[in-house]
């Protein structure tokens, strides 16, 4: 009567690799599973979301899940609860040298798929059509705040007049701050999803108009010709009164020669996603990310691109990641940003194991080892092609890695800066972040979480859980997630958007303010 088959209690992601499993469900002590040919009795009570061993775990041993290793094991009993006092943070040696992961074939009955956005004058398709108002400094945001908040309501031709307050451009030292935050103006501006800009800046600013002109035209980038860029200068129009009397003449006019503007069918290999992940519980690796990564696989077998980030959120990733990487200047590039990081954490009197905050631990993630091999699911299997900086472009179609940090909002921001038309977001605890000009789509880990804030959560990977085959129930899902991308590329509201969360907050790593 107390024997039930683990599969209906407990999720194992990789049979036959793995040598722990998930509870689903509470489990209490001694309570007896069957599993294949064998039973498992359990040497104490089992939370959901915490892990326990299928079969006794010697000392020196890995411990792993997703057919990779976690962590090695202090002395596991079969049947015993997974943590750090059994589970060393502690992975085996180096790698050995991979040979490049093989040339990537794009399977056509992804490459026929399109969605309806919006063309532009260099290949690129937008998801979205927005004016935006962006200060070049923190000076200016308040008044380019104000700015936008004149132009409301549904607005023919675009999907808004967003503004982008920040509180970068001055105060600080010269340098990687600077660069960055006009690194990530730069690529926004330039953004497929943008359709014009009006720049505004105070005038003396660290980034005023010249300084940025000044690196717009060193970084050789070249705006798109149907892109439409104004630019006024508070102190030159003499306050905040009479630049607002301007700005509001000015997008009228433009926003006029907007009206026409629609929507075309676009191939999905112009389609470019981000993949992020936040308030993540014990199950966002086991569901909603793996399900992000069956559709980005599609996308990419389509043509199309994605990107991925949170860096912290990658230690421990290297066996998944490294056979995959493209060659060895992609592998260098990983390696020094990773150190990069862990460099500036110990400056600044930190670790990288803060990345693993108190509700990951709540939801049984209590290793930073497993938090990383759940996140990079959502990267999905395909060749990594490339490392780029925080807010840097992508150069090629295909799978690639941005440095950025597991902050939700500086990482979504970096994304959208480096290209991404669409951000796939899982959650296990439930978050509501957004962007200012990306359509967010939010994916829930459980069922539970997507009834519980139906408002928030736009796909539900929960039911994963709820398979006898995993592996086919992601499939499915995937495919499922890949409609609604394509859906939500052609217009569809996401419940972020719908919630006006339209975050945007520039990555200052080390920023010191003078």
């Amino acid at each position: 009567m107390n024997t039930i088959d683990l599969h209906k209690v407990a999720i194992i992601v990789e049979s036959g690799k793995d040598n722990v499993a998930v509870a689903k469900v509470p489990l209490k002590k001694l309570r007896t599973l069957y599993y294949g040919d064998s039973t498992i009795v359990l040497q104490e009570d089992i939370s959901v979301g915490e892990r326990f061993a299928l079969y006794a775990i010697d000392a020196d041993s890995t411990v792993v899940q997703f057919g990779y290793p976690f962590g090695t094991s202090a002395g596991i009993k079969c049947g015993e609860r997974i943590s750090s006092t059994n589970v060393i943070a502690k992975l085996p040696g180096r790698l050995r040298k991979q040979p490049p992961p093989p040339a990537l074939s794009r399977l056509p009955e992804y490459e026929a798929l399109t969605f309806k956005g919006y063309r532009r004058s260099d290949g690129s398709c937008g998801t979205r059509n927005y004016y935006l108002v962006i200060p070049t400094s923190m000076c200016a945001s308040a008044t380019a705040t104000l700015i936008a908040k004149k132009f409301t309501g549904d607005l023919s031709g675009i999907d808004g007049v967003v503004d982008l307050p920040s509180t970068e451009g001055c105060g600080c030292a010269g340098g990687i701050q600077i660069e960055r935050y006009l690194t990530v103006i730069r690529n926004i501006v330039n953004h497929p999803n943008v359709v014009g800009v009006l720049l505004v800046d105070l005038g003396c600013e660290q980034t005023n108009a010249a300084s940025v002109c000044r690196f717009f035209e060193k970084s050789g980038l070249k705006f798109r010709s149907d892109l439409v860029i104004d630019w006024l200068t508070i102190q030159k129009e003499g306050g905040v009164a009479k630049t607002l009397y301007v700005a509001e003449r000015l997008i009228t006019t433009r926003l006029a020669a907007f009206a026409g503007t629609s929507r075309s069918e676009c191939p999905l290999s112009t389609l470019i996603v981000g993949t992020e992940c936040g308030a993540s519980d014990a199950f966002s690796g086991i569901s909603a990310n793996r399900v992000i990564g069956k559709a980005v696989d599609k996308i990419i077998f389509g043509g199309g691109s994605a990107i991925m980030s949170e860096i912290p959120e990658m230690r421990g990733a290297e066996p998944f990641l490294f056979p995959r990487m493209r060659d060895r200047e992609t592998r260098d590039s990983f390696t020094r940003i990773m150190r990069w990081y862990e460099r500036l954490t110990q400056r600044l009197g930190y670790t990288m194991d803060d990345n693993l905050v108190p509700e990951n631990r709540a939801g049984g993630l209590f290793n930073p080892y497993i938090k990383s091999l759940g996140a990079v699911m959502k990267g999905g299997t395909t060749p990594v092609e490339g490392v780029v900086e925080y807010g840097e472009s992508i150069v090629k179609k295909g799978l690639y890695i941005m440095q950025g940090p597991g902050n939700d909002l500086e990482s979504v921001t970096g994304l959208s800066a480096s290209g991404s038309t669409m951000i796939c977001f899982s959650t296990g605890r439930g978050t509501v972040t957004g962007s200012a000009i990306v359509p967010v789509i939010k994916i829930s880990s459980t069922t539970v979480l997507f009834e519980r804030m139906p408002e928030d959560i736009d796909f539900d990977a929960g039911t994963v859980l709820n398979s006898q085959d995993s592996k086919m129930a992601i499939e499915k899902l995937g495919a499922l997630l890949l409609e609604k991308i394509i859906a939500v590329a052609s217009g569809e509201r996401t419940c972020a958007e719908k919630n006006q969360q339209r975050q945007f907050q520039v990555w200052t790593a080390g920023k010191l303010s003078l």
